[in-house]
């Protein structure tokens, strides 16, 4: 296999004209501008220029000017970037954090880059696409497919191991040699960002990157969809083969035996040529089985697996993999340890009931993060039994919160499940039901607007409370008034 992806005949390659214009720029600020609205210390990052997004926000229209000025004339170049270490769940991560300047034509980039290559991508790439691919349809299709397919169904699954630190420059640049004009200003740009310089801690060195792109930059998901097409390309030829990518998560099944194990031979040469190593973990070959105790040299018998945080098993349900059932209660165990101050304050059993109720009910519906994040099982799983212990869990938990005696069962004796159901305590296997009807497809922004008017109004003094309401809605507060109100 060549690291070569030449573009389709009918496709050319992408230049700055083609790709850029003022209208994507303002685009671009329109998306950085958007981040407060959910997580507002996001746009408080600082570069070494020590700006945040408010900073350039001040005077927008000047400095976004001056921007499209500088990209127009083939003047802008990317200065260099920090390093920020962090460690997620024992996974230590360097994250590389630019001026804003740099992130909004970062983003503008990826953006009309994947837009421009959208009908380049195999359909295999779910990750780092426009419309309707992403993780809930990869997901989708590949319970469709296990549901449709007779057994055995023979799996090969991979991962790159540390994907974007170690994706190689020169296989990078000659991949994108086929999709951009390596004499072109957007060449140069790209080439910039393969190359990404760091300022050192000393503030005066800076270094130039001669592995990896830059982990937390929007134009390095372009570059890590880009380095693995040329594989996609070549399952893409095998007859029968259901080969789903989700950024470097690999997973490829067939009812055929051999072309999986083709599937298998190509992912390993492609690995060697793209100079990446599969991480040993996620590295396997297994099967379901037509009768048990069937046995296969090259494959693993098993009765599940695990996929992007779903566990996919051979009677056909989807669950959620245990460390993800141990993250959605963590959610709720920070969510009840972050007001334990609130609980302190209620002196009665009832009153830190309610109060965890409604700490539950908030992470279950308001909280963006944990609603993505619990909505994303929730559209899968199909286990009612996983659910309804992790609905007793909840139960038990805020109990243990209220009694503050830790989970047991006497509790319910004192509070019954029938009496924390009527004080609003929310049920996972409802929600469920919810969103597969549909009942539950308002955007995040529209659920952030409503959050914001409900907040103001319980800031508002209960005089003018329903002054207040009216005036949010129709979006007419005066500005004394809103001024007086944040003060």
């Amino acid at each position: 296999m060549t690291v070569d992806c030449p573009l389709p005949a009918s496709h050319k390659k992408a230049t700055f004209d083609r790709v850029y214009s003022e209208l994507a720029l303002h685009q671009a600020v329109i998306r950085a501008y958007s981040k407060p609205l959910f997580t507002w210390r996001k746009a408080l990052g600082r570069s070494h220029d020590g700006r945040t997004l408010y900073d350039f926000a001040a005077d927008s229209l000047q400095n976004t000017a001056q921007l499209h000025r500088q990209l127009a004339q083939g003047e802008f170049v990317y200065r260099p970037g920090i390093e920020l270490h962090f460690n997620t769940n024992g996974k230590d991560r360097t994250i590389y954090l630019y001026p804003w300047e740099e992130r909004i034509v970062d983003l503008m980039l990826y953006r009309e880059l994947t837009k421009y290559f959208h009908s380049v991508y195999e359909q295999s790439c779910f990750a780092y696409r426009m419309g309707s691919h992403g993780v809930d349809s990869c997901q989708h299709r590949v319970e469709q497919h296990i549901r449709q397919l007779p057994r055995p169904l023979y799996f090969v699954k991979r991962d790159v191991a540390d994907y974007f630190p170690s994706i190689n420059h020169e296989c990078l640049l000659t991949l994108l040699a086929d999709w951009a004009e390596p004499n072109d200003y957007l060449f140069k740009l790209l080439r910039q960002r393969i190359q990404f310089e760091v300022l050192q801690e000393d503030g005066l060195t800076v270094n130039t990157a001669n592995r990896g792109i830059a982990f937390g930059t929007a134009i390095a998901c372009f570059f890590a969809n880009l380095y693995l097409t040329p594989l996609d390309r070549q399952l893409a030829k095998i007859k029968g083969l259901k080969y789903f990518r989700y950024a470097d998560d690999l997973l490829a099944f067939s009812a055929n035996r051999s072309n999986t194990l083709q599937a298998a031979e190509l992912m390993g040469d492609a690995f060697d040529c793209l100079r990446v190593q599969s991480k040993p973990k996620a590295h396997r070959n297994f099967f379901f089985p037509q009768t048990a105790g069937h046995t296969d040299g090259a494959f693993e018998a098993v009765d599940r697996f695990q996929h992007l945080g779903l566990e996919f098993r051979a009677d056909q349900s989807v669950g959620m993999a245990r460390e993800k059932g141990r993250k959605i209660r963590n959610l709720f165990r920070t969510a009840f340890r972050r007001k334990r101050h609130r609980f302190n304050k209620q002196r009665h059993a009832n009153g830190r009931a309610q109060l965890a109720v409604d700490i539950a009910r908030d992470v279950v519906n308001e909280t963006f993060r944990s609603v993505a994040v619990i909505d994303y099982y929730l559209k899968h799983v199909n286990d009612e039994k996983q659910l309804r212990e992790l609905d007793r869990w909840l139960a038990e938990e805020i109990l243990s919160v209220t009694f503050r005696n830790g989970h047991k069962k006497g509790n319910f004796r004192k509070l019954s499940f029938s009496r924390l159901r009527s004080m609003g305590l929310p049920s996972l296997q409802h929600r469920r039901r919810l969103l597969r009807h549909g009942h539950l497809e308002s955007s995040f922004f529209q659920m952030r607007n409503e959050n914001l008017i409900a907040q103001q109004q319980r800031r508002l003094p209960s005089a003018r409370k329903h002054t207040g309401l009216d005036s949010l809605h129709t979006g007419k507060h005066r500005h004394k008034t809103l001024v007086r109100e944040s003060a």
